[in-house]
């Protein structure tokens, strides 16, 4: 796997990012940059808590129902393994293909439980994020930031410009 898979953005993005605060902090305009971590502000609110908690709950009950179906193909491997010898060549092969099949049915289920996960996930967050960045852009309006960047891509940053807080707390109205 690529290192870049590993990261938490691009850096392509963090390149041109420091390079634009470098760029801007060599200026008599470099207070007009603010911070802020999304990620940390949707969480940290109490929507964000909320719609976590719901999307939880979701997940233990697929990963229960999953959990209960996957023993039961163990149990029915176990009992193909130990009836072996006792059955004849054609009925070991036909329970040997169903239970290939019944493997492959409970793959697909596990990959639609997954993928069920990632939309609930974003049919949630979503509206919390955009909120979240009309947020930072009326905050910069206000405080008059030429630019807010995401504070993963800032090594250091005075407090004074980092308005991830008042977003939470936006986003808590």
């Amino acid at each position: 796997m690529p290192i870049t898979k590993k990261l938490p953005f691009r850096p392509v993005f963090l390149a041109l990012a420091l390079a634009l605060v470098f760029c801007l902090a060599g200026s008599a305009q470099a207070q007009n940059v603010g911070v802020v971590d999304l990620r940390k502000a949707v969480v940290d609110s109490k929507p964000g808590k909320a719609a976590f908690n719901k999307l939880k709950a979701k997940f233990d009950s697929l990963k229960k129902s999953l959990e209960v179906k996957q023993k039961e193909l163990e149990k029915k491997e176990n009992d193909l393994k130990n009836q072996a010898s006792a059955l004849n060549q054609d009925a070991f092969e036909k329970k040997r293909s169903e239970l290939a099949n019944d493997i492959r049915n409970f793959q697909e289920q596990t990959q639609r439980a997954q993928e069920e996960m990632e939309k609930a996930e974003t049919d949630s967050l979503k509206p919390l994020y955009e909120k979240a960045e009309q947020t930072a852009s009326r905050l910069a309006a206000e405080r008059g930031f030429s630019i807010v960047i995401h504070s993963n891509a800032v090594i250091f940053a005075q407090s004074t410009i980092d308005i991830t807080t008042e977003i939470t707390k936006a986003l808590d109205k």
